[in-house]
């Protein structure tokens, strides 16, 4: 089968999964909160949503959240919270609507993160840019719509960047972008491509400020982030300023590629071969490297 067809076939299978999946939100149907941690000080930019469905939204930066809900939602739905560095809770839909009554905070506690560190030695090092550079496309994928512009918060874009033989850090990584939205901030995550486990032990915010068509460039470099094997990057949209309806990045199709897209912060990855977004990454890797254990608790 050839490049052509075979991104054909997985276009429209990401098409129909994309238009089916999130359901109708019912009218009045919600449940909100806030989170903490221990000391009582909120919880920013936790996600939040039902388990394995596209239903979900992500705190705001004082720890706020409302959660829609789906004509397919039930009382006893689990709901999952989650962020690096904390412990994970998991409450049905019918408990969260009785704190929401009382009024009861939801508290997460501190979870060290246990990391291998990897340091690279200065010897024999080559430097790669791994990606699509091309933005120019007659198709794109989409964040935010504009009949609920809000519905998809959460939702994670990325692709596996197949990363040369050896450790690799993690150095700079871009990522294109078309808005409407005065501001928008993302969340970077980076994952172990084999079994999805997170490569970074804080979370990387990124602000964006200005409508319109653009690059968007992240420097890695303080974040000592080091792969020994593949690795996906992607980005997952967090917050925006209140006016703005659209919120999308250029489709790449055929393509030599493997795209990742998550509906919703709590739901299943969707992976689709052939195509990619405009994102890329630039790494220096070196086959001499020192592996050690650490434990850290993540930084917010």
């Amino acid at each position: 089968m050839s490049l052509l067809k075979f991104s054909l076939i997985a276009f429209f299978a990401y098409i129909f999964s994309t238009f089916f999946a999130v359901g109708q939100t019912t009218p009045n149907r919600s449940v909100s909160g806030r989170l903490t941690d221990r000391s009582q000080q909120p919880l920013a930019y936790v996600s939040i949503g039902i388990i394995n469905t596209p239903v979900g939204t992500v705190a705001d930066d004082k720890g706020a959240f409302t959660l829609y809900l789906t004509d397919k939602v039930n009382p006893q739905d689990s709901v999952r919270f989650s962020i690096l560095g904390y412990r994970s809770i998991s409450l049905t839909v019918a408990d969260l609507q009785q704190r929401q009554s009382q009024n009861q905070p939801l508290i997460m506690d501190e979870q060290p993160q246990l990391l291998n560190e990897v340091r690279i030695s200065s010897r024999d090092t080559r430097v790669k840019t791994i990606g699509s550079e091309k933005a120019d496309t007659k198709m794109h994928t989409n964040f935010a719509l504009s009949q609920k512009p809000r519905q998809n918060l959460g939702a994670e874009i990325g692709r596996v960047f197949n990363t040369p033989t050896g450790a690799c850090r993690l150095e700079k990584y871009r990522f294109y972008i078309m808005s409407n939205f005065e501001s928008v901030t993302f969340r970077v995550n980076v994952y172990d491509a084999g079994d999805m486990h997170p490569l970074i032990d804080q979370n990387i915010y990124v602000p964006v400020t200005g409508k319109g068509k653009k690059w968007v460039e992240v420097d890695l470099t303080p974040y000592n982030i080091v792969a020994r094997k593949n690795v996906i990057v992607s980005i997952q949209w967090i917050d925006n300023s209140e006016k703005g309806t659209f919120l999308g990045m250029p489709m790449q199709m055929p393509a030599f590629a493997t795209h990742y897209y998550k509906y919703g912060s709590q739901d299943k990855w969707k992976k689709f071969n052939g195509m990619t977004t405009a994102m890329n990454l630039t790494v220096t890797c070196s086959k001499l490297a020192d592996v050690q254990e650490r434990e850290q608790t993540a930084r917010n």
